[in-house]
Order: structure tokens, then sequence, then C-alpha cells
């Protein structure tokens, strides 16, 4: 069996040595991959689970080594990694429990271009509903707590990596890049994705604190929020960008989008401060966690949400419609309703 195609390392076939071991009984479709391995269904005692393998000297630098430990319901959990040697290098099966619906970057995408509402007059332009942002946002914050609190920073917090279990409940992944830090040491961003990275790692600063490191992932979370509500990514780079060049579009970008948030002339006034804070120009600009938990916006109409939660807790579609729906468009038919009909029906006349 080839383990290359050309130089690209065939980890299907990886896939299937690890299989001749028995760690698995079959390998089914590709979830996702990236420059160091690929995610597909494997089954493991007749459990359908996610099996991840990746191709890596040091692995153990690796964040998903680090995060085998990591448990929490808004995270994904690992639960075994196996070593192998194949041919004189190694690799590392990472098995993992497959909570995935759909990745929150598809699923955003597919309510902004396929939204039933947009059939309704819409004169707010307004494209997604703040309780579906605000379900979703609390959920991501959870997340971000439980990787504080066991002090750790993702470093790589972008829709694409926020999946959605069946039970739609946020689950954060991809821990390549993860992190301990330790508040007496300072440390250096490690990478992460271009329109989720701070201007921090464009001016290349080699050390940053821990508290720093934390607002990377604000910043990543911001960025998400702009996902979420406008339906694209904030800022986007060509490949093969040099750096130079990608501090000077994320500079630009960055400029003019947080001009275009502050025009949003019917978007919750709370909502636009949150976001604006959370992509600040530097650390010192956004907030600390703290701060973020007891947010006004992101703790708005909890009692509303969780109605609306427990009311369509078996049914994902209606419950994903219910919560998409724009807090303008409700105030908006309720005004419709109490306008008296321009209509006026005469009666009919008696025949004699």
């Amino acid at each position: 069996m080839s383990r290359l195609i050309g130089q690209k390392t065939d980890y299907l076939g990886i896939f299937n040595y690890f299989q001749k071991d028995k760690h698995f009984s079959s390998v089914g479709k590709l979830l996702g991959k990236g420059s160091f391995g690929e995610v597909r269904d494997i089954a493991v005692k007749n459990k359908i689970m996610a099996g991840k393998v990746v191709k890596m000297k040091n692995f153990e630098k690796n964040g998903e080594y680090i995060a085998y430990d990591l448990r929490g319901q808004n995270i994904i959990k690992i639960n075994r990694i196996i070593q192998k040697n194949i041919d004189g290098e190694d690799y590392f099966l990472i098995i993992m429990e497959k909570a995935i619906l759909r990745d929150l970057g598809k699923l955003t995408d597919y309510f902004h271009n396929h939204n039933l509402l947009k059939l309704i007059f819409n004169p707010f332009n307004e494209v997604a509903g703040d309780n579906l942002i605000r379900f979703y946002s609390k959920q991501i914050v959870n997340a971000m707590e439980i990787l504080h609190r066991s002090n750790y920073v993702h470093f790589d917090l972008k829709p694409e990596n926020l999946l959605i279990s069946i039970s739609l409940i946020i689950k954060l992944s991809d821990f390549s890049l993860l992190k301990k830090i330790n508040e007496k040491e300072m440390l250096k961003i490690p990478g992460g994705t271009n329109g989720y990275l701070t201007l921090e790692y464009y001016n290349k600063k080699d050390k940053i604190t821990a508290e720093e490191a934390r607002k990377q992932d604000y910043f990543g979370f911001g960025a998400t929020l702009f996902f979420l509500k406008y339906g694209k990514q904030m800022i986007k780079y060509k490949k093969g960008d040099e750096n130079d060049y990608n501090k000077m579009t994320m500079l630009n970008g960055l400029e003019r989008e947080l001009f275009t948030i502050r025009k949003g002339k019917f978007t919750d006034q709370d909502f636009i401060d949150f976001i604006l804070a959370l992509l600040g120009y530097t650390p010192n600009d956004r907030p600390n966690f703290e701060q973020i938990y007891r947010n006004k916006w992101l703790n708005k109409n909890l009692d509303e949400l969780n109605q609306i939660f427990w009311g369509f807790e078996y049914d994902e579609e209606k419950l994903i419609m219910e919560l998409q729906k724009n807090d303008y468009l409700i105030e908006r038919e309720k005004t419709i309703n109490k306008k008296p009909s321009r209509f006026k029906f005469k009666k009919n006349k008696k025949r004699n």
C-alpha cells in the first residue's frame, strides 16, 4: 500500500494501517483535513466516532496531546491517543466523540443564504436574529471558560472549529494550537487563521502575557460574532500574501468593518458595543472574561431563550427557526397588528 501520493501523505492508507491493528472496525467518510492530518468517521465497538490522524515528530508539544484531559459540555472529548510508527514516520490516531451535525460556519452560511424570513419584507436589512446569535454565543463563552479556567488558550477560535451536536450543543474542536499558559511566564502567539488573528500577531510581537494570550481567543470570538451577524468573514486574505501585506489587509479590513458595525442603525446598540470591544486593536482595548460573562447584550432575554429551547427540544429545525426570528421583525409584526385595517367593507343592503 502506497503511503504517499506524489508529495502528499495518503492519510486514508494510514487509517487502514491503524484499522489492521483493530483500534477501530471500519473507516468512513472524510470530515475535514488540514496541514497536519485529516479527520474521518470511524466505528469503535459499533459506535460512530471521529478519528484524526496526524503526522508529527514532537506530538507531545501538540495541542491535541495537551487537550487529552479537557472535559466539559462544550468541548469535544478526546477518548484515546494511539501512536504508530509507519515506515520510519510517527503517526498518531486521536479517537474523539463525533458530536458534529455541521460546523457553525456552514450552518450560519446556510441560514444567511436560505433565510425564510427574507420572504418577509424587511426594511431593517437584518439577516440574523439576536436570539440565535446569543444562543450560540453563550455556549462559546462557556467553552472559553472551561479552557481558561484550566489555564489553556485555543488560539484558533473560529466558526469552522465550533461543531454543533445533534442536540444543538456547541462543541469546540481542533486543539492543534492549544497552549498551556502560566501567569508568570510570557509566550509567543503560535499562529491561527487569517481573518481571526489579532494585530499583535502581525506586529510579530514575540512575547505576550497570559491575559494577552486569552484575549487572542476573545478577538476570535468577536470575529465569529461578526460572521454570525453579517454572514461573511470579517477580513479576507489571498493565499500566499506576505506577512506585511497581511498586516495592512488586516488593518484596512478591520477599520472598514468596524465602521460598518458603528453604522448599524437598526442593530442593538448593546451588541454593537460588545462586538466593538471584542475586536479592539490592542489587548488592553478588549474586555476580560468577567466583563464578557456579565455583558449586558449576552445576558438579555435568558428566560425567553430557555423557554424557546425547551419548547422545541426534540425538533432541531423548528428550534433554529424560532431562534432565528429577528427581534425587529417581531416588533414590526406587533406594530402592524395594532394598526387598524385600511380596508372598510360595506355592509350589504337588505333587499326588499
